[in-house]
């Protein structure tokens, strides 16, 4: 059962002669924790002391940007943003980690010759509100310590450069394989182009152009050779009815009087009309002579309107006496301006069926190169498209070589490591104070347990529960 307090019963006075046996174990416990602080103070005074090297980095934050611009093919572009721009990621932590790191700390002893176990740990500290990281390199000796910053720098550089240039080679690498596929692209495009210019003969748009051209240049001389032949036509209707004779036969006129046996057979003939009409005129028409004259006049007749109808299709004698007409001195000239404008119009007629047949020519070649247009306009955007994308890859590979900074910021020694002039440790001021705040404590805590008895009553006989 659980004793119990008897509130009733009356204070006794604390026997302090039944604990007098205690000091000897209380003073066995104080030297012992005296030797234990002091023996401890001194080994710290007594210890090989140690130097401090300090340096400190700093990440400028500026951020940089390139752009490559080829006309009429494609641009690159590349830009790194500030390091600091990005919430939640802070590259001083990952610049602290990679001092921290075994692979820079080992290379860093590597450089010095040492052990990896012998290279103390430095001691990293990232300044608020700032960009500068903080180091420290503990070492036997000033002259070491010193050594151990500068190779503690070298090693770190020399990690973020491989760092960024297996990031630029890894880069490098995806955007080559696409490089490669892209080349294939530009090369189909290419070569289909070339087949379509060699299998057409629509090669280029201005080929389109000037023959759109040509065709409007062929419709206006159509009209205007239209418009000279009306002129020329109604010239020649109001002449022929001066004349009294028609175009048609004016043309057969024309034609006959260009031959040179028609105008031979004609000459004949007139000779034999001539002398014919002598003869009659002495003889009668029985005469042996007339009757002669008379079957020459009608073999020369019959030869002339042979001659007529192998060259303009009828024996119409009237072109005779249109011939004469020209021959005569008063209408020569009126006749000779009457065949020539029949005759050009005659010119004008063949040229507009020639302009006529060239239209449905160019209108032909329109349509053929409308659809050829399309198929060279779609062909040479796909080459374009290719050319400008092969080539926006390969600016991107150089660009991408001189963002070196994208994942990895530039980092700058701001300080270079100090050569420590005294000792970081050990302390003897501290380790002076210490042993005394030590022992100050241990007397204390003596103290306490020597009085605990006397301190419990005094508390239990205040709260009225009595004595122990």
């Amino acid at each position: 059962m659980t004793p119990s307090v008897d509130p009733s019963r009356a204070l006794q006075p604390y026997n302090d002669g039944a604990d007098k046996p205690r000091w000897t174990r209380y003073i066995v416990v104080g030297v012992v924790a005296f030797v234990i602080i002091w023996g401890l103070v001194g080994l710290y005074v007594t210890s090989a002391p140690q130097y401090v090297s300090n340096f400190a980095f700093v990440l400028p934050g500026k951020s940089g940007s390139s752009k490559v611009n080829l006309e009429s093919i494609g641009e690159a572009s590349s830009s790194s943003s500030s390091p600091f721009g990005i919430k939640g990621i802070n590259p001083r932590v990952n610049y602290k980690e990679m001092l921290l790191s075994a692979t820079v700390i080992g290379t860093a002893a590597k450089r010095l010759g040492i052990d990896y176990s012998d290279f103390k740990q430095p001691v990293i500290k990232l300044v608020d509100e700032t960009a500068i990281i903080k180091v420290s390199t503990k070492a036997g000796s000033p002259g070491f310590a010193q050594k151990q910053g500068s190779a503690l720098i070298e090693a770190f550089n020399h990690r973020i450069t491989v760092l960024r240039a297996d990031e630029l080679q890894s880069r490098e690498d995806a955007v080559s394989q696409a490089l490669a596929v892209y080349k294939n692209r530009l090369k189909e495009a290419q070569l289909a182009l070339i087949l379509h210019k060699q299998d057409s003969q629509y090669v280029s748009a201005r080929q389109y152009e000037e023959l759109s051209l040509r065709l409007e240049r062929i419709k206006e001389d159509r009209v205007g050779s239209v418009a000279e032949r009306d002129r020329v036509s109604g010239y020649v209707d109001q002449l022929s009815r001066n004349l009294g004779i028609t175009p048609q036969l004016a043309a057969s006129a024309f034609i006959l009087n260009a031959d040179q046996q028609f105008r031979e057979n004609l000459e004949n003939y007139q000779n034999a009309t001539a002398t014919l009409a002598v003869f009659r005129s002495k003889w009668g028409d029985a005469h042996p002579q007339v009757v002669t004259e008379g079957a020459r006049q009608k073999g020369t007749l019959s030869a002339l309107q042979q001659r007529s109808f192998e060259l303009v299709g009828h024996k119409d004698m009237g072109t005779i006496k249109l011939i004469n007409m020209n021959n005569s001195g008063g209408q020569d000239a009126l006749f000779q301006d009457l065949l020539v404008s029949f005759a050009q119009i005659e010119g004008l007629l063949g040229k507009i069926k020639h302009l006529d047949t060239a239209i449905i020519d160019h209108k032909n070649s329109l349509k053929l190169f409308a659809e050829e247009a399309s198929q060279l306009d779609e062909l040479e955007r796909n080459y374009q498209i290719a050319e400008a994308v092969y080539t926006s890859a390969v600016t991107q590979i150089d660009t991408g070589k001189t963002d070196i900074f994208a994942s990895y910021p530039l980092v700058q020694v701001l300080a270079a490591p100090s050569l420590p002039l005294r000792p970081a440790s050990p302390n003897k001021i501290l380790a002076v104070v210490g042993g005394v705040i030590g022992s100050g404590m241990a007397l204390f805590g003596l103290f306490l347990l020597w009085k605990r008895k006397q301190l419990i009553q005094k508390i239990l006989s205040k709260s009225g529960f009595g004595t122990l």
